[in-house]
């Protein structure tokens, strides 16, 4: 009877050794399952690969990583290393963070980047719904950096010169205005140019551009900018006077006045003007004269100006002085002088066809 006792519990024990074996293992199979499924949920969260990318491309930012890997629209005055300097400097001392905006989809996760408080970059995350690893679950979509091509410059540039932006010559194709006469183009004779200007605007920058001109002659130019009408200006590169257009040009308007105060000749006067020109008949016919009676004259303060070669039978130069009239040895009076002179080339020689006085 005893034996049978020790039988029984000995099959009671090891069936409930079973059974406790079978319930730790399940609770260990479940609780492994259970483990790798949160493990590979875990894994598979979108935070994970943004954190990889944001370490990628943004700590620290990779600007010229970013600009290969999107549409970035530039004018064909700038380029990548433009748009990497341009982002760097929007970035300039400041602390770079991300964090997950609202996108709208459930297969598409948004974050965005920023410059402290300033957005400067977004990039979109999307779901592999076949992953073959959990790593694998989300994958970088598209990324957008932001930036703005605000700047734009306008130019105003003489006809015969050529302009560059950041190294790149100016095509026509961003002329404005066209063919803007200066006073030169009523002066001077048919089929001669006259001085025009055109108008040039650039947009769509990231940064105030390099301007360089060149003259007609091949020389730098000087660009001024204008305030009140918001473009910079071409100064005009003067040809240099020879002491023969000097003299030239001194003789016509000194003998001009001279004419006008009766201290000269027609005779004098008709070596320096073409006798049938407009200038020379209104002068001639003329009955105003400076006439004063006095016993001398002088002429000082002499300047010559924007001496101009249009062709090589035509130019322009300026002459200004002061020009007295002595009426007695103490007593003067000032007939101020300042003349633009216009030259044409008439069997050989250079005579005044035109004339404007600029006071």
């Amino acid at each position: 009877m005893k034996k049978n006792v020790n039988i029984s519990k000995i099959v009671f024990y090891s069936i409930y050794a079973f059974f406790v074996l079978l319930i730790i293992g399940g609770i260990v199979f479940v609780t492994v399952k259970l483990y790798n499924f949160l493990d590979n949920y875990e894994r598979s969260l979108d935070k994970y690969e943004a954190e990889e990318i944001f370490n990628e491309y943004f700590s620290p930012c990779r600007f010229d990583k970013l600009y290969d890997m999107q549409e970035i629209t530039l004018s064909e005055f700038e380029d990548k290393d433009d748009f990497v300097s341009y982002m760097e400097k929007q970035i300039e001392g400041k602390t770079i963070t991300y964090r997950e905006v609202p996108a709208g989809l459930g297969q598409m996760k948004k974050y965005r980047v920023f410059a402290d408080k300033v957005c400067i970059s977004e990039f979109i995350l999307k779901e592999n719904t076949s992953p073959k690893t959990p790593e694998e679950t989300w994958a970088l979509d598209t990324v957008n950096t932001i930036y703005t091509t605000s700047e734009s410059v306008k130019i105003k540039s003489f006809k015969t010169s050529k302009i560059t932006i950041n190294g790149i010559e100016l095509k026509e194709d961003y002329i404005t205005t066209d063919n803007i006469e200066t006073e030169s183009c009523k002066r001077v004779p048919e089929g001669v140019n006259g001085i025009m200007y055109r108008e040039y605007e650039v947009n769509n920058l990231l940064f105030a551009p390099e301007i360089k001109i060149t003259d007609r002659h091949g020389n730098e130019g000087t660009l001024v900018y204008d305030e009140e009408h918001q473009m910079f200006v071409e100064q005009m590169n003067y040809d240099v006077f020879t002491e023969e257009i000097k003299t030239l040009t001194q003789d016509a308007a000194q003998t001009y006045a001279k004419y006008m105060t009766l201290d000269a000749s027609l005779y004098n006067f008709r070596k320096y003007f073409d006798t049938k020109s407009k200038i020379y008949k209104n002068i001639t016919t003329t009955e105003i004269k400076w006439f004063t009676p006095h016993i001398g004259y002088e002429f000082k303060d002499i300047e010559f100006k924007d001496y101009y070669i249009y062709d090589e039978n035509t130019f322009s130069a300026r002459y200004v002085c002061n020009h007295y009239l002595y009426r007695t040895s103490a007593e003067s009076r000032l007939f101020p002088l300042d003349l633009t002179l216009y030259f044409k080339n008439i069997n050989g020689t250079f005579y005044v066809y035109d004339m404007i006085s600029n006071k």
